[in-house]
């Protein structure tokens, strides 16, 4: 295909779907006029915890029927600027290309073991995943960086080649034991685009005992794929490897930058480690003055009377994705928990949240979220599809 076929199928997408969303509106509002009979698919919010702080109107979730199925355990998704997801599923070692009626259309080539998934501006797709490479007759896998150049290649996922540029060093082999969890090696877990194509890399491992190149790190690239020196970004030392505190970043599960200059290089992590207590942070970059070196540190923190954000009080177990949506709110899916969670600005939790009471049991282990046009998506891994959730009150 073409990019001037390309461009007119998407005018007439866009078209059609806006007859398709009238249709959609009409048939969700009837699921919640009173008198309605057909309301399997209306949240129940009754059992939602009190949200702390500011008052919060009294919404829900629909979810969207049908759900997409067909897909192999996805880890990961991301709407990109293309207005297409992509889905990853690292068992089945390819990226699912789908269009926002549910279609696939089309699969990537072999990219092993892709966890997560980005694209930059440029319709390149950035994903972190897995290489082989041959050491002394064996065969050996790393932790690499690919990116498959949708526009070069006619937006034509199924022939476009998987382009590895970037990969540890061999010595950093990775070996899993039985249910596939890290043993040695490092593994890449997370990636985010910034507004300028430049982009982070979350990097997780078992050994930390390194003051300049410990496993556990975040790394930025530019929008070359050229690897930023600590003295540009320095990320580590001033987000510590190991612990439980503010600053911690060890076992991160994903990152979500902010589709906006308003803040800059900031980002939010969401992190597996049971024994830390603040397992969603928010990281923002300080500038430095004359008398004080740059450094990055936790925006959200105890306030002077002690007081805790909700986002950083001890509610998560194993938060697997987070994303910010075109209002810079917060929304993290708890795999053990099989939730969705939405903070506002300050950290505190929406009503917006819903859990499995709410859901009627609807997702199991979510992992991975993407946002457009008012409509959250998640991977629902357990069950082999993606669902789509609208804000009742975006019906109005």
């Amino acid at each position: 295909m073409s990019n001037a076929e390309y461009l007119k199928l998407k005018n007439r997408e866009r078209k059609g779907s806006v007859r398709i969303r009238f249709i959609r509106v009409i048939s969700l509002l009837l699921l919640v006029l009173p008198g309605c009979n057909e309301k399997s698919n209306v949240i129940d919010i009754s059992t939602l915890p009190a949200a702390s702080g500011q008052a919060v109107m009294d919404t829900s979730y629909i979810q969207i029927q049908p759900p997409w199925t067909g897909f192999s355990n996805p880890k990961n998704i991301k709407i990109g600027y293309d207005d297409i997801l992509y889905a990853t599923e690292p068992e089945n070692n390819r990226v699912v290309m789908v269009d926002l009626a549910g279609r696939v259309l089309g699969y990537s080539q072999y990219v092993k073991r892709p966890t997560a998934i980005t694209e930059d501006r440029r319709f390149n797709l950035i994903i972190a995943c897995e290489y082989d490479t041959t050491i002394n007759g064996s065969v050996i896998a790393v932790a690499a960086i690919a990116k498959i150049r949708l526009f070069n290649n006619n937006h034509d996922i199924s022939s476009a080649p998987i382009v590895i540029v970037y990969h540890e060093s061999p010595k950093e082999q990775i070996t899993r034991d039985a249910s596939g969890n890290l043993v040695t090696g490092r593994e890449f877990t997370g990636v985010a685009v910034l507004p300028d194509n430049s982009y982070y890399v979350t990097r997780s491992g078992n050994i930390n005992t390194s003051p300049v190149d410990p496993d556990n790190m975040i790394l930025h690239f530019d929008k070359n794929d050229r690897q930023y020196s600590g003295d540009y970004i320095d990320l580590v030392p001033s987000l510590v490897p190991t612990g439980t505190g503010f600053i911690a970043i060890n076992r991160i599960s994903n990152i979500a930058t902010f589709n906006t200059k308003q803040y800059g290089s900031d980002f939010i992590l969401t992190q597996v480690d049971p024994e830390n207590a603040f397992k969603v942070k928010w990281i923002t970059f300080n500038p430095g003055s004359e008398l004080f070196a740059p450094s990055w540190s936790s925006k959200f923190n105890l306030d002077p009377s002690g007081k805790m954000p909700d986002i950083l009080s001890n509610i998560f177990v194993t938060p697997e994705a987070v994303m910010v949506d075109d209002r810079s709110n917060i929304y993290v899916v708890d795999s053990s928990l099989d939730s969705l969670m939405k903070f506002d600005l300050n950290g505190t939790l929406l009503r917006e949240s819903f859990g499995p009471s709410k859901s009627g049991g609807a997702l199991l282990h979510p992992s991975g979220l993407a946002y457009y046009n008012k409509i959250v998506y998640i991977c629902d891994a357990g069950h082999d599809r993606i669902l789509r959730y609208e804000l009742s009150t975006d019906l109005k």
